[in-house]
């Protein structure tokens, strides 16, 4: 009975490597493809066919165990391959991430990295069966039970404990050590320098992981922070041209380029004479904190609160922008609050004359940010004649308009060309005839396009459209994701 419960031990061990790997992957993807439904669906799908495949093989009659003790070293020999697997994807991982320039090399390697962990579990799940075959019906049962609890288990342990508080390294590492837990509690031979020497080889590998000595091909010069966190790697760059460009999950989040800075101070200063009021403003994302910081040079300014879902990202704001940090820290008005944007909408409690959004991920089905739910939303949390401001053109115009009665730019020559170019103002009202002259409303027909995204549904959407979208997808996943894949300057 104490080896039937070895095997379900081991069985469930193996269900949290899969998931544990599933997830971690899951991310690593995004990294170059984006972080979108598309590409989602795309890794969970390639991974549930190397699950597919690997049970497949696994009944190949020339796999299949002779008997119960090949079957144990079948079970042990696929953990070793899976330990051996994830060494290998973890040194060479940062080279197809951020440096080869070939896309279909790219490609291929993230498939194969993909398809070998879940073609092992296959395999994995099989030779269990195999173990427990002779012991009935009922045992075979069991098995996907403790495979399906292990999963549950790796999929909250990843998400909850792993990567917010250690990054993402400790889920290669864990994977590790419970693959190396599954292999001890079914390894069949009793030769002690065998299990040494397995041993000394996972102890090695933890080494390798943990020290990220042996990542191979990957040493810029001008990368001055890298950091895990739970929405990916942040990453703060030095550009050719001497500034500050930070990125998370390979998504630009703000530069320290004079333009850049005088534009979001005009942001607050525009957003402000819009209002000309004593107001309370809401910022959604941190970036470099130059936006806190312009609206707390304004007497009008009661309070700011500054919602930013990464710590890390002002973990590195205080590193390279410590001026405007110490201004938003300090201030008795100010409050930085890290939180989910959609949850801080959901159960806000002050009304606000001033809400910004300055936010680069816009795919409404994967972050459910620019929905018109959640502009409905930001509308409630607005007083009167309040006003939301824009960064860009949301998911879709016709989206983004139906929950405001105007729309405005501004058309002040003195301000940043960047400003005029991209930040919309959002209102119910119309704005003051004091400002008027230097906003222009714009038509709502002009931008009629695109389709309607709800939490839950997209309206809207014809068989012409979605072959456009899909088209779009396609090359978007093929080709466009890829063409910053190295930077010159790097």
């Amino acid at each position: 009975m104490k080896q039937t419960w070895n095997v379900f031990l081991a069985i469930f061990f193996a269900g949290i490597v899969s998931l544990i790997l599933e997830l971690s992957l899951l991310r690593e993807f995004i990294y170059v493809f984006g972080a979108n439904a598309f590409s989602n669906s795309i890794i969970i799908s390639l991974f549930l066919a190397g699950l597919a495949g690997g049970t497949y093989l696994g009944n190949w009659k020339k796999l299949r165990a002779k008997n119960g003790t090949s079957a144990r070293l079948k079970f042990s020999l696929i953990q070793f391959l899976i330990i051996v697997f994830i060494v290998l994807f973890y040194v060479t991982k940062k080279y197809f991430i951020y440096v080869c320039p070939n896309m279909k090399i790219v490609m291929l390697y993230f498939i194969v990295s993909t398809s070998a962990p879940s073609l092992l579990a296959g395999l994995s799940y099989v030779t269990s069966v195999e173990i427990l075959y002779h012991k009935g019906e009922k045992y075979i049962t069991y098995i996907y039970a403790f495979s399906t609890l292990g999963s549950v288990l790796g999929g909250i342990i990843h998400g909850i404990f792993f990567v917010p508080f250690f990054g993402m390294k400790s889920t290669y590492i864990f994977a590790i050590v419970f693959a190396a837990t599954a292999l001890f509690l079914i390894y069949p031979l009793s030769k002690r320098i065998a299990k040494i020497a397995i041993l000394i080889f996972i102890i090695a590998s933890v080494l390798i992981i943990y020290s990220d000595r042996f990542t191979l091909f990957y040493s810029f010069k001008n990368l001055l922070l890298s950091k895990d966190t739970q929405f990916g790697v942040m990453e703060v760059w030095r550009t050719k041209d001497g500034a500050v460009d930070l990125r998370v999950n390979r998504i630009h989040q703000y530069y320290s380029y004079g333009w850049s800075i005088r534009a979001h101070k005009q942001w607050a200063y525009t957003t402000l004479e819009i209002v000309s009021r004593p107001c309370n403003v809401l910022l959604f994302g941190y970036g470099s904190g130059v936006s806190s910081a312009a609206f707390l040079e304004s007497p009008l300014v009661k309070r700011v609160d500054t919602v930013e879902n990464c710590l890390q990202v002002i973990e590195a704001s205080k590193k390279f922008f410590p001026e405007e940090y110490r201004a938003v820290a300090e201030d008795t008005r100010s409050h930085i609050i890290i939180q989910d944007f959609r949850n801080y909408v959901r159960f806000a409690k002050i009304k606000y004359d001033i809400i910004t959004l300055d936010h680069s991920i816009v795919d409404p089905v994967y972050s459910g940010y620019f929905t018109m739910d959640f502009f409905e939303q930001l509308n409630n949390l607005l007083n009167p004649n309040g006003v939301i401001a824009l960064l860009g053109e949301g998911a879709s115009w016709n989206t983004t308009s139906l929950s405001f009665n105007y729309i405005y730019k501004n058309i002040n020559p003195e301000t940043e060309p960047f400003i005029r170019k991209n930040v919309y103002f959002l209102t119910m009202e119309k704005i003051d005839e004091k400002v008027a002259a230097n906003y222009t409303q714009i038509e709502k027909a002009q931008f009629s396009k695109g389709p309607i995204y709800s939490d839950n549904n997209v309206y809207g959407t014809n068989l012409k459209e979605m072959l456009h979208r899909l088209k779009f997808n396609i090359t978007d996943f093929l080709l466009l994701k890829n063409r910053d894949l190295v930077k010159k300057n790097y």
